[in-house]
């Protein structure tokens, strides 16, 4: 009866034990083990992946370019929308500025940034970018990737009254190389993700622009 009693404890540890696993499992966020990443070189860094950021950064400015535009139709609004937020870190913020006298830096979540580009009251928006400067990746201690990017957005507002609001920002981006799983091919892979988008300076016409 003893060692029917001991076995009969061994196999109950065994249940909790594997429902606990079934349930962490079932909690896991990560994805399914696709094998060991291995790590990036100079070469890479400095060449294919340098690029693909470059490309990311375009992307983000055509889709604020979709957003922001009072011509584009709901639909391609939408679609910027669901794209530019796929583009960054959950939790990662955006700085907007004025050069008006007085004018505070303000940081957004990157939904409610798109949202207030959006609905801008203007009648007519233009915003264009200048060429993006890149930094060099650097390995963090947490294994990933990280670099900044800077651009100039330029922005020009009519109101229906044909007032004309412009201003030139300088802005920097964090950018950070994860591993995360590719929507398409379904598997985990080195992707370019965006992080916090700061303001570096604004001017306004009445000043000079260099």
């Amino acid at each position: 009866m003893k060692t029917k009693g001991i076995w009969m404890g061994m196999a109950l540890v065994m249940l909790i034990t594997l429902a606990q696993a079934q349930t962490n499992e079932k909690e896991s966020s990560l994805p399914d083990f696709q094998g060991e990443l291995r790590e990036i070189s100079l070469e890479e860094l400095e060449g294919p992946y340098k690029k693909s950021t470059e490309e990311t950064i375009l992307e983000l400015q055509r889709c604020i370019q979709i957003i922001g535009s009072k011509e584009t139709t709901k639909d391609k609004k939408d679609l910027a929308f669901k794209n530019a937020i796929q583009m960054f870190i959950p939790g990662s913020t955006i700085q907007v500025s004025s050069g008006k006298k007085g004018a505070k830096v303000e940081s957004y979540t990157v939904g409610e940034y798109l949202r207030r580009l959006r609905a801008l009251n203007y009648q007519e928006v233009e915003i264009t970018f200048d060429k993006v400067y890149m930094g060099s990746y650097r390995k963090g201690p947490d294994g990933k990737y990280y670099t900044t990017a800077t651009f100039e957005q330029k922005f020009k507002g009519t109101t229906a009254a044909g007032t004309v609001y412009e201003d030139k920002t300088k802005k920097a981006v964090d950018v950070s190389m994860e591993n995360t799983m590719d929507d398409v091919d379904k598997e985990v892979k080195w992707m370019v993700k965006l992080g916090n988008i700061k303001v570096l300076e604004t001017k306004t016409p009445d000043k000079p622009i260099n």
